[in-house]
């Protein structure tokens, strides 16, 4: 049975290294072929090493690679990406968001869609950050199902579960405005549309842009995001909320990977007793506005 495990286990790795590497790559895969022979023990530290090694990218960019100002423009196929496109990066409409069009709304949180497509492509990635108008990060990105953020929350990117779909691929990331006076906000995403082929030539990257001006009618209204509070933080049974009294509005609780955990008309006292130890976010959903204040549960 041990030579029948070897032989499973020789065959994946010998998979992962066509999927990842061209044969004339100067690494050579036949000495840990043998070594995996030699010593079943090694079998798998091994190759959950080449596993993370060979499709690291599959489970998100790397960073620097959105195409922004902050990146000088680079992709993962230009200035010294890991892929090799036949062409140069190509426009296309991806970028959609639910911020109002009269702006965004300082310290509120939106969706920005990112939506991408190619015929016969199967295999996705991408990389998104916002900037100002001066070229600098600005907002935070959340993590969730389908996404996961860089850099503090400054960049985002997808999960190795979102990278594969059939001719185009969706994600949704939760990204919080930043503060009042920042001024308009410019998306910037670097799509990646791999052909599959084994290697990392060929592959396709498509790359846009929007700008969103802040509402600075707004300002005034949103100080109250800055005045809500909640107490007791950290807290083991119940949150009360105070600073806001909108019985209309909505609230939820989602975890640090973006799950809704609860959800519930607006309550001044929300008993959270069933939660997990851990860090969580509350969202209040007023019309176009959300705002968001993170507990502790203990």
């Amino acid at each position: 049975m041990a030579n029948v495990g070897n032989f499973k286990i020789i065959e994946w790795a010998k998979r992962l290294y066509i999927y990842r590497f061209e044969k004339s790559k100067v690494f050579k895969m036949s000495k840990v072929f043998k070594m995996i022979k030699r010593n079943t023990k090694l079998n798998i530290a091994i190759l959950s090493v080449l596993a993370v090694f060979f499709m690291s990218n599959r489970g998100g960019s790397p960073g620097g690679r959105s195409g922004s100002t902050s990146d000088n423009g680079a992709t993962c196929s230009t200035n010294g990406g890991c892929h090799n496109s036949s062409s140069a990066p190509a426009p296309q409409n991806m970028i959609s968001t639910n911020v109002p069009s009269n702006g965004y709304a300082p310290g509120s949180s939106y969706d920005i869609t990112i939506n991408v497509s190619d015929g016969g492509t199967s295999v996705w990635g991408f990389e998104m950050m916002a900037e100002d108008e001066n070229g600098t990060p600005v907002g935070t990105f959340l993590n969730n199902s389908q996404v996961n953020s860089l850099n503090s929350g400054l960049r985002v990117t997808h999960k190795f579960a979102s990278s594969s779909s059939s001719d185009e691929q969706t994600w949704v990331a939760n990204w919080t405005a930043p503060a009042s006076g920042t001024g308009s906000v410019t998306f910037y995403v670097s799509a990646m549309a791999a052909n599959g082929n084994g290697n990392n030539r060929g592959d396709k990257v498509f790359i846009d842009t929007i700008s969103i001006a802040e509402n600075t009618s707004a300002n005034i209204a949103d100080l109250e995001n800055w005045n809500i509070n909640l107490y007791p933080n950290p807290t083991t049974q119940k949150i009360s909320i105070d600073g806001y009294t909108n019985i209309n509005s909505k609230l939820k609780v989602i975890n640090q990977t973006g799950k809704v955990m609860m959800e519930v008309n607006f309550n001044n006292s929300l008993d959270v007793s069933a939660l997990s130890k851990g860090t969580y976010y509350l969202k209040i959903y007023e019309n176009d506005r959300v705002f968001m204040k993170r507990f502790t549960k203990l």
